[in-house]
């Protein structure tokens, strides 16, 4: 009996070492994560405000998700659209132009869901400050419809690897001090 001792005191050490790699953040694999979560008030709900800000710095694709329910439960939408065009202002808030989408005929009842005709497009842009901004331009005389501002939660998501194990720089693209170069500005004399 002497030799099975071993083997079952191995084994048995090996199960927790098992157990606590599978607890590891993977390492290995880009994936879209949620990383951070911000209030309509534009306070922190969840995630990490530091780990979004390093996905962008390190130029992981970002993906936001919002959405709203009535309190009887009758009807609830959610929301996702990738970041375009992004904004980090004062190390701190993200600011990011959604990719615009034509406007849809319902959003609550999948059976009534089509393209609005006339064709409208939805231009929006979505902040960590938790505010949500979006003009609906008709399509065909690209006039401004409707101009719409609301306060909402904010889910982000980065494609990138686990913030835990992330080792790419995060680059600061705006040091202290750091101005552009004018070369021409039309709102100016011509040099």
């Amino acid at each position: 009996m002497k030799p099975i001792a071993p083997i079952a005191l191995t084994l048995a050490l090996a199960v927790p070492s098992v157990r606590a790699a599978d607890d590891m953040p993977s390492c290995r694999a880009s994936a879209w994560r949620h990383v951070f979560t911000s209030d309509p008030q534009g306070r922190d709900a969840g995630g990490s405000r530091q780990a979004l800000i390093d996905a962008l710095r390190r130029g992981s694709p970002l993906r936001v998700g919002w959405g709203e329910a009535d309190a009887d439960g009758k009807w609830k939408v959610e929301e996702f659209s990738d970041a375009g065009f992004t904004n980090l202002m004062n190390g701190r808030d993200v600011v990011a132009q959604l990719d615009a989408a034509l406007i849809q005929t319902n959003y609550t009842d999948a059976a009534k869901a089509g393209l609005r005709d006339p064709a409208m497009t939805w231009h929006a842009l979505a902040s960590t400050d938790g505010r949500l901004e979006a003009v609906m331009v008709e399509t065909a005389t690209g006039k401004v419809a409707r101009k719409l501002v609301q306060r909402t939660h904010f889910h982000w998501y980065a494609f990138a690897p686990d913030p835990a194990c992330d080792k790419r720089p995060a680059i600061d693209s705006a040091p202290k001090g750091r101005m552009n170069e004018v070369i021409f500005d039309s709102r100016k004399e011509k040099p």
